[in-house]
């Protein structure tokens, strides 16, 4: 069983992110498979563990932090709507660590496993 965990800190404030939408979508072909949606907790923080289904074991996976709802919106310029990571998790039994630091206007992610 695969482990995925994140943490999400809030750039602008130094705070840890809570509530925001996190999804896992396999990438098969010309489709994107939703395979999961949790929120993060109010320390930020996020662990799923799941079975990734066989056919999609050789798909390129994308980790989406759906940021819209948790920054306030303005009228003018660029509104990030997400942020994603393209990743492999070639482990079946493999325990992955994937924080990221968002702001209005950018991100940063890392990992450790």
């Amino acid at each position: 069983m695969i482990s995925l965990s994140t943490h999400t800190l809030n750039s602008t404030t130094g705070a840890h992110a809570a509530g925001v939408n996190v999804k896992l979508f396999a990438l098969s072909e010309d489709k994107i498979i939703e395979l999961w949606s949790r929120y993060t907790d109010e320390d930020g923080r996020l662990s799923v563990q799941f079975e990734l289904d066989v056919k999609y074991k050789n798909c390129d996976l994308q980790l989406s932090f759906y940021i819209n709802h948790y920054f306030a919106q303005n009228s003018t310029g660029v509104q990030t709507k997400s942020v994603n990571l393209n990743i492999k998790l070639p482990d079946p039994d493999g325990t992955y660590h994937l924080p990221i630091i968002i702001s209005p206007h950018g991100a940063s992610m890392w990992w450790s496993n």
